[in-house]
């Protein structure tokens, strides 16, 4: 019907057509009509008036079928003229939209459009080939078809999540054809289109991604417990190593006993306290759940109350003050420390403090900017000739010295202040 209507009103011949048929129906309309008037005039008129009337009518007829003739025509002309007009945009429409087609098929995801019912009105070529469908066998279904977690009331409730939830989400499952399952990201959106509400969804298949975090599981697995063997490795080892050093302090302790030189007694007494130092590293190491750095503030208290248990007597009242910022520093750096911090240390406890007086030990390590300040001092007499300290070659101060200008690459500084005070400058980033 419709392609009859179409080349009907193809046909360029309608305007003769419609005329000729006017002209017809109107011949036949005079006939009738004279012969009415015949009918009429033989009772009522003359035969005059009556010739006169037809001939006016044959007139009018002609008149009137030139009219309609020129109507008809130009009617023609406008109806060509849209139609071809439609033909034109329609074309342009089809090639306008042919890259948003391509795209919208040849797209990774699967595409699809809903009604809020969850029936399935369009979906595209990557969906059909990830569902194993063609697009016929879709067209019309509903959701349940291609995802066994929903049904029907399920189905059209999830719409309604995804009609009020801005960039909804959502990670599920899907059938194939064949019954295989797999797993999907889904996000939707709902829209306006032609006076009715849709939801248009895309689906992504996420088979390999599952795949490849599965193999990173099972890698991450595999390093946290080489990690862990590896953990338990070292800690052994620092403990064998604390180990070894508690040995060689028990040695010298047998050693200490034996000599009878006081300037022996104190020689073993030093290098015990010196490996306890290096050994109460290890033990933190051991103990601690870090196998790399060590809390300082933890450290540096430990040290100096083993320090005082070994060289300061019962009768001796020692007072320590202590302000050290929270610093994680690796073992290196740790053992750096504490052996400077146990010469300075031991040489208060050696020269200015004593059994009748109140003494006082400062230990002061803070953070400024990219620095770290360390400040020691007694309370004792301080030196006459600072100076010294500076070119001694005891070795505890070779010691110091070696440490600090050496490996922390820092400044140090001695002056009289209510006693001895010592102070070093050294960078907060460690040396790789």
């Amino acid at each position: 019907m419709s392609s009859m209507k179409k080349h009907f009103f193809n046909n360029k011949n309608i305007p003769a057509k419609f005329s000729i048929f006017y002209l017809i129906m109107g011949v036949i309309g005079i006939i009738f009509l004279d012969r009415f008037l015949n009918i009429y005039f033989t009772y009522g008129q003359t035969s005059e008036n009556s010739g006169s009337t037809l001939n006016f009518l044959f007139l009018f007829l002609i008149f009137s079928v030139l009219i309609l003739f020129f109507i008809l025509n130009h009617m023609q002309k406008v109806i060509s003229r849209i139609d071809k007009s439609y033909k034109e945009l329609k074309d342009k429409d089809k090639e306008r939209l042919i890259p948003y087609e391509f795209a919208l098929n040849n797209s990774v995801d699967g595409i699809y459009w809903f009604t809020i019912e969850a029936k399935i009105v369009y979906i595209n070529d990557a969906a059909c080939k990830m569902l194993g469908y063609e697009k016929d066998e879709l067209l019309g279904k509903y959701l349940e078809v291609m995802d066994a977690t929903f049904n029907r009331q399920t189905a059209i409730e999830v719409m309604s999540k995804i009609k009020n939830t801005p960039n909804w989400i959502l990670e599920t499952t899907q059938r194939r054809k064949n019954g295989e399952t797999f797993p999907v990201e889904v996000s939707g959106h709902s829209f306006f289109y032609g006076g009715q509400e849709y939801i248009c969804a895309f689906g992504r298949d996420i088979t390999q991604r599952y795949e490849i975090n599965k193999k990173i599981k099972n890698i991450n697995l595999e390093l946290q417990k080489s990690l862990d063997e590896k953990e338990i490795l070292l800690k052994e080892i620092h403990h064998r190593v604390k180990n070894n050093m508690e040995i060689i302090s028990s040695l010298l302790a047998m050693q200490l006993r034996r000599a009878e030189d006081d300037e022996v007694k104190y020689i073993l007494k030093q290098s015990k306290s010196r490996i306890n130092t290096m050994a109460l590293v290890h033990e933190f190491l051991y103990l601690g759940e870090n196998l790399a750095y060590i809390n300082l503030q933890d450290y540096i208290k430990r040290l100096v109350q083993d320090i005082k248990e070994l060289y300061i007597s019962q009768n001796t009242n020692l007072k320590v003050d202590l302000h050290i910022d929270k610093l994680i520093f690796s073992t290196n750096r740790c053992i750096q420390i504490g052996m400077v911090l146990h010469e300075l240390c031991v040489n208060a406890l050696k020269y200015a403090f004593k059994e009748d007086r109140d003494n006082l030990l400062c230990i002061h390590i803070k953070k400024m900017n990219d620095k770290i300040y360390v400040k020691i001092r007694d309370n004792g007499e301080g030196l006459k000739d600072i100076n010294c300290l500076y070119k001694s070659e005891s070795i505890g101060m070779q010691l110091i010295h070696s440490i600090v200008e050496d490996q922390l690459d820092a400044t140090i500084e001695f002056k009289n202040n209510n006693g001895l005070e010592c102070n070093i400058i050294f960078s907060k980033d460690e040396e790789e």
